[in-house]
């Protein structure tokens, strides 16, 4: 597991996909902005509980943020 290149998805996911600055991002999860830039830099390792929000909040494939494989997003199963 590469900590810096999941943070690289996860700062992929907040302006790319969402756009938003990185307080947003998090109070949308409704998290602190406390440890995102740490989590970005691959200084940190995400929570279970982050993980979990960000899959909810903005449908992230959790398998792609922490391997690179298959879609950034969860398709939708209608």
């Amino acid at each position: 597991m590469n900590l810096q290149q999941i943070g690289e998805r996860i700062r992929y996911v907040r302006t790319e996909i969402t756009g938003l600055p990185q307080r947003e991002f998090v109070q949308r999860m409704g998290l602190g902005q406390s440890n995102i830039s740490q989590l970005e830099k691959g200084q940190s390792l995400p929570s279970c509980f982050f993980l979990y929000t960000m899959h909810i909040t903005y449908q992230v494939n959790l398998n792609w943020l922490m391997t690179g494989e298959g879609e950034a997003l969860e398709k939708d199963n209608e």
